[in-house]
């Protein structure tokens, strides 16, 4: 009787830390690591223990890969502006010979 009543006390300590310790992390906010401002898409990075303003989106840990898709968004737009800048280069060297397009 008395190996049984210390398995059952030996098992409500156990499951006891165990349920503490899980309700802890769960308790525990997530990191804020930036703030979103929706429609504009801007990207703010709080400091210490700032955190997102209203109107604005917190970003944690598990939206990196979020951030991801964002760079990837950001990488492929910066090579549309350059390829629209080197046509509007060659636009303006095309129009410079016309006498029109370039009143003196």
């Amino acid at each position: 009787m008395k190996v049984a009543n210390r398995f059952s006390l030996i098992a409500a300590v156990l499951a006891a830390v165990i349920c503490s310790s899980a309700l802890e992390a769960v308790a525990q906010p997530e990191a804020i690591i930036g703030c979103v401002k929706p429609g504009t898409g801007l990207l703010r990075i709080p400091s210490g223990g700032e955190g997102c303003k209203a109107g604005e989106t917190p970003l944690g840990f598990n939206d990196l890969p979020l951030l991801v898709a964002l760079r990837d968004q950001v990488q492929l737009l910066q090579r549309a502006v350059t390829s629209l800048q080197q046509e509007l280069d060659s636009v303006k060297a095309c129009t410079d010979i016309v006498p029109e397009c370039n009143p003196e």
